[in-house]
């Protein structure tokens, strides 16, 4: 039980640090989504289809880090701003300001290494 608690502490350490590796070093923009990813950069989640937005930021595209589950309510968002954070350095991905995911995984995470250590 106790390396299941290690483990689990050392893996929601290292999603927060894929998010504010950028979010620390990277600069707010105000982007336009301009659509969802197509077919080739979905991924699943829990077996479902997840679609990437795909934002424009000075004339570039790039994609968000999270996804929309249902298409269509992701096509509702098209045309919208929205504040990203953008760092070059790490790729093409921005993150949303106000977008929690991150943090809520990490917190389940580490309440489930809490539960191992007792």
């Amino acid at each position: 039980m106790i390396v299941l608690g290690i483990i689990s502490i050392m893996a929601s350490l290292c999603i927060l640090y894929l998010k504010y590796r950028v979010v620390l070093t990277g600069k707010k923009y105000k982007a336009k989504i301009i659509g969802l990813a197509n077919t080739s950069s979905i991924y699943t989640v829990g077996g479902s289809l997840v679609k990437k937005y795909i934002v424009k930021i000075k004339n570039k595209k790039y994609y968000t880090a999270h996804g929309c589950l249902f298409t269509k309510l992701g096509r509702k968002k098209i045309g919208k701003d929205i504040i990203v954070i953008m760092n070059e350095k790490y790729q093409n991905e921005v993150f949303k300001i106000l977008d929690f995911r991150i943090e809520f995984i990490s917190l389940l995470l580490f309440l489930i290494a809490i539960i191992c250590f007792l």
